[in-house]
């Protein structure tokens, strides 16, 4: 009977173990150094940012209501091996692609600002172009959003 009991204790240690090792935590991964978590001078961390487990391939739709008034500053970031991250900004009521950062060569931050209160979906693909060109076989990691906003000056 104790053999059991030990039996059992060791095989839930190694399982609990083993998602410790093998999960990861992505919700904020867009705080993590390679996001350039410096703040902007006077920017604020939008409480919209998020960080999020994907694949190569994936494609995610973000929702995301901006208010008024206000300067947005957005920075995409991902393992190395997952690069370039592919982003375009669509307004969810009419289907216009406002910006694609394809035709930028996938840059990573970008700036705008809005009159006023707008919801916009972003639709991100990790492309994983950087890894398979580097032989990594990465298949998986984490992506982050940061959003850092401040108000118009007056």
């Amino acid at each position: 009977m104790r053999n059991r009991v030990r039996l059992l204790i060791v095989n839930l240690s190694i399982l609990l173990f083993s998602g410790f090792l093998f999960g990861q935590d992505c919700g904020s991964y867009f705080k993590e150094d390679n996001c350039g978590m410096e703040l902007q001078k006077g920017f604020k961390v939008y409480s919209q940012s998020k960080g999020i487990h994907v694949a190569i391939g994936d494609t995610i739709d973000m929702n995301v209501v901006f208010f008024g008034q206000k300067d947005y500053s957005f920075t995409f970031c991902t393992e190395t091996a997952l690069y370039p991250v592919h982003f375009r900004i669509i307004d969810p009521e009419t289907g216009v692609q406002i910006y694609d950062n394809g035709e930028d060569r996938y840059i990573e931050s970008l700036g705008i600002s809005f009159d006023v209160t707008r919801n916009l979906t972003f639709k991100i693909n990790v492309l994983g172009e950087k890894g398979a060109a580097a032989g990594m076989d990465v298949q998986t990691g984490c992506l982050g959003m940061l959003i850092q906003y401040k108000n118009y000056k007056d």
